[in-house]
């Protein structure tokens, strides 16, 4: 399944972290009709360039898939960062 939230947080300079939640299934909500307009051209331009564009599809949504789940925490004395999707 593709990611449906991100976390990202960052610590102030007092040293309270700050966390947003974005909603990605918005985005992707939004996304759907571009993606249903482009997605004939994609077709015809991946077959005139002879490319498999069924695999090239799957391969696609498996990356996407392959996202969730993913945590990135940098942690330095100076600075904190943290990126989640779920």
């Amino acid at each position: 399944m593709i990611p449906l939230l991100v976390i990202l947080g960052f610590r102030k300079h007092n040293g309270r972290i700050v966390r947003f939640w974005i909603p990605v299934f918005l985005v992707w909500l939004l996304l759907l009709p571009l993606v249903l307009v482009l997605l004939p051209f994609a077709f015809i331009a991946l077959v005139v360039m002879k490319l498999n564009p069924f695999r090239l599809f799957k391969a696609g949504w498996q990356v996407l898939s392959g996202l969730r789940g993913t945590r990135v925490e940098v942690e330095d004395d100076n600075a904190f960062v943290l990126i989640r999707i779920l």
